[in-house]
């Protein structure tokens, strides 16, 4: 079959008010969706259609049991240790996935939230409660394949889950139909943290777009930036970001309030 367009989720930056919701974590890694065809090979493919096969061998055997003419969504992820603590590593997802990177790789876990076909049967048209129902009947779990933790929404859950380090959080309506492209029955709610760090440098990539180095903390950090941005080079800016990687890099971070005038000590 050809890549499945995945149904993504919506920002958000009020609660939702009234309705049945369910609440489920965000989880940092690839959006990866899983195909185990009529003739029981598994196919991978990435939010954007790249086939991602060959480089998730390892993971592929992980869905022996699962039924034929099937198609799981999720998240391709690496939970490390910092600290004493668990904490999902995208930079390892990254190695692991776009340089071949095999120690990386052997650390790749599957975080499915969703099913869209089952025994052959497209299920896309179903209401999320009775996709998730099935979802937890067919889903082969192991060490490397986990069905995501679903609870009811309220702001307290939200709250509780960021705290342990997930970048946020999804909403979901259980009577949503599965539909590709962003979509309101599913909203996400981001974390936001925001902290101080004095610009250094502006320059274009070769990819054509522009990137500012922030120096936070004696550490640089690479921003979205703009030619004009070069203007506030030696200004204390704030940084906006979701989360702390497991290398101790900021997730998502990009340039919240410019502090026109506010000069870095010397």
């Amino acid at each position: 079959m050809s890549p499945p367009a995945p149904m993504l989720s919506t920002a958000a930056r009020r609660w939702p008010e009234g309705g049945e919701w369910v609440l489920q974590p965000k989880w940092d890694g690839f959006r990866l969706l899983v195909e185990v065809g009529d003739d029981r090979r598994v196919r991978a493919w990435s939010r954007n259609g790249a086939s991602l096969t060959s480089q998730l061998i390892g993971l592929a055997a992980a869905f022996a049991e699962a039924p034929a003419g099937s198609v799981f969504d999720g998240e391709l992820v690496v939970v490390s240790d910092r600290g004493g603590r668990p904490v999902q590593d995208f930079a390892a997802v990254s190695r692991a996935v776009l340089r071949g990177d095999s120690a990386a790789a052997e650390d790749l876990r599957f975080i499915a939230f969703d099913v869209l076909a089952l025994d052959g049967e497209d299920v896309r048209v179903r209401p999320w409660r009775e996709r998730d129902l099935r979802l937890s009947e067919a889903l082969p779990t192991s060490r490397l394949v986990r069905r995501v933790e679903s609870l009811p929404a309220s702001q307290t859950a939200h709250a509780a889950i960021v705290a342990l380090g997930f970048e946020g959080t999804v909403l979901k309506r259980p009577s949503s139909k599965y539909r590709p492209g962003r979509q309101r029955g599913w909203l996400k709610h981001k974390a936001r943290y925001s902290v101080d760090g004095v610009l250094r440098s502006v320059r274009r990539g070769r990819d054509g777009q522009w990137h500012g180095v922030c120096e936070v903390d004696g550490r640089r950090v690479s921003v979205p930036a703009g030619p004009s941005s070069a203007d506030q080079i030696g200004e204390v800016l704030t940084l906006a970001y979701s989360r702390v990687d497991a290398d101790g890099s900021l997730r998502e971070v990009r340039i919240a309030r410019p502090a026109r005038g506010v000069q870095a000590p010397a």
